[in-house]
């Protein structure tokens, strides 16, 4: 189970369709606004996130506290990546994982 809890120290969950994940307002609204939109703090009601399976939002949870997606995983789940970064407003992420997504195409 999981939780996002507001600046103020109020809950509030993030659900993906099979796995809750805590997270903090703070770091949400400052990588990830489409997302911090999602989960008002004070509101003590679940966020269902759909259509991101969760290894790839707990791969951008992981990024909006500040970890670095090791270059295996970006490779692998490139396309989700671009995807739920651009989704949820994580510039930063959705342009290296673009980076990394160019240099496994092969063009014919």
């Amino acid at each position: 189970g999981g939780t996002v809890e507001g600046a103020k120290g109020r809950r509030k969950r993030a659900k993906s369709p099979t796995t809750t994940f805590h997270a903090h307002h703070y770091p949400l609204r400052l990588n990830a606004p489409a997302l911090a939109d999602m989960c008002k703090p004070g509101d003590v009601s679940p966020t269902t996130i759909s259509n991101v399976r969760p290894e790839i939002f707990k791969h951008l949870l992981y990024y909006c506290y500040g970890g670095k997606i090791d270059q295996d995983h970006l490779q692998s789940d490139a396309k989700d990546i671009i995807e739920a970064a651009d989704r949820f407003g994580i510039v930063s992420l959705k342009l290296e994982g673009e980076a990394c997504f160019v240099d496994t195409v092969e063009l014919t």
